[in-house]
């Protein structure tokens, strides 16, 4: 039994000197028991759900389910109806999840493929229950009508759009003349259906041999994760070759569905991680 024992520390000690990002997988560990091991009271209540769209600069109309942010955070499942129908199956087989803490999510490419006029609600859920209720909170929003013209109008996707002209970018430069530039796929990519390569590289593990270039790798279930020379990136923005920006938070994963501060302003990245303009 004391061998064994020791064995299991001489294995823990290799892993930690054998990766650059070993760090990361230790403090991933730490959250998810940190997470399991947590007894207080958390809050998920949601409220106030409502639309929300705006232009970008090709005139195009992006649509977003607002709510108010719960305090703690869940996966929450969103809901469409078209006249009262629940028509989400239409947009997607694997249902609409979003953050509670997030409080707006882009629906634009499920309004899109749902592709019906009239009068457009949506219902969103936590998926958590507050202690000592018995039904999850949840919020429902005001009408949206939309119409043959309001489809038309709609952005072709839920990133930023691109006018094939150079503009500012959130490091306060000309699109891709500074930052880091990501190789590889990305991954609002891998998330419409991208390369072959994409899939590849979020399966492979987060070892030494798989960070030896920089490339986009999905930590599964925790979120994407951007390796350059061998070490996750933090706090910073990467460009894509198309012009797409992501930003990689101080944890080390990219940020999500959430604005973001930094010197030069706010800014929201959807739903893929893209910046939105």
């Amino acid at each position: 039994m004391k061998l064994r024992k020791f064995s299991a520390v001489l294995m823990a000690a290799i892993l930690a000197t054998s990766s650059p990002v070993s760090a990361y997988l230790g403090e991933i560990t730490a959250f998810a028991k940190k997470d399991d091991d947590e007894k207080e009271d958390k809050d998920y209540s949601i409220g106030d759900a409502s639309w929300d769209t705006t232009e970008d600069s090709d005139g195009k109309t992006h649509v977003y389910a607002t709510w108010s942010e719960a305090s703690d955070k869940s996966t929450g499942k969103i809901v469409i109806y078209v006249d009262d129908k629940n028509r989400t199956s239409d947009a997607t087989s694997g249902g609409i999840t979003a953050s509670t803490t997030s409080g707006k999510k882009e629906l634009t490419s499920y309004i899109k493929k749902i592709n019906r006029t009239g009068e457009y609600t949506f219902k969103i859920t936590a998926g958590k229950k507050n202690k000592g209720e018995d039904e999850y909170s949840s919020s429902e929003s005001d009408v949206l009508e939309v119409d043959s013209d309001f489809l038309k109008s709609l952005a072709s996707s839920s990133g930023s759009s691109s006018s094939g002209s150079s503009s500012v970018t959130p490091n306060g430069n000309s699109s891709g003349s500074s930052g880091t530039s990501a190789s590889g796929s990305s991954p609002a990519d891998a998330m419409n259906g991208g390369s072959q390569n994409s899939s590849q590289n979020s399966s492979q593990a987060p070892n030494q041999e798989s960070t030896s270039r920089d490339q986009w790798q999905n930590w599964a279930p925790y979120g994407w994760v951007y390796i350059e020379n061998g070490i996750p990136v933090t706090n910073r923005w990467v460009v894509e070759s198309d012009g797409k920006w992501y930003h990689i938070g101080t944890n080390g994963f990219m940020d999500v569905d959430k604005f973001v501060d930094d010197e030069y302003g706010h800014h929201y990245v959807g739903a893929d991680g893209a910046l939105m303009h």
